[in-house]
């Protein structure tokens, strides 16, 4: 399931991802995305991961990938809010292009916020 999250403003966003995921909402995040990017210029993003199931971890990160390559100048920071090690460690031996990602457990999601504005 995702969804967005209400702390989202201007251009930073947040977006929730939990168990299973389709590849229509992963498309669906990626106009979104597009979208905050047409309105802002630049973006940073919050990416709260909980209960990702592994393969839609998987296709999110191929997502992600391609999203980062098609819009490398438009992207200035991720944070990913996960208290899955896996997914914490995955995500970091993700980081590609210019874009600044750091990751953060869920106790520290505020600090996600704080390093976004």
């Amino acid at each position: 399931m995702m969804r967005q999250l209400e702390k989202s403003h201007d251009s930073v966003v947040g977006y929730s991802l939990s168990g299973e995921v389709s590849a229509d909402e992963y498309l669906q995040l990626a106009s979104e995305l597009r979208d905050e990017i047409a309105r802002h210029g630049k973006i940073r993003v919050l990416f709260r991961l909980s209960d990702l199931e592994l393969s839609s971890f998987f296709a999110a990160l191929d997502e992600r990938l391609r999203f980062v390559r098609e819009n490398r100048d438009d992207v200035e920071r991720v944070a990913v809010v996960t208290d899955d090690t896996l997914t914490g460690l995955l995500t970091k031996a993700a980081k590609a292009g210019p874009v600044e990602l750091q990751t953060f457990s869920s106790d520290d999601e505020s600090k996600a916020w704080a390093w976004l504005e």
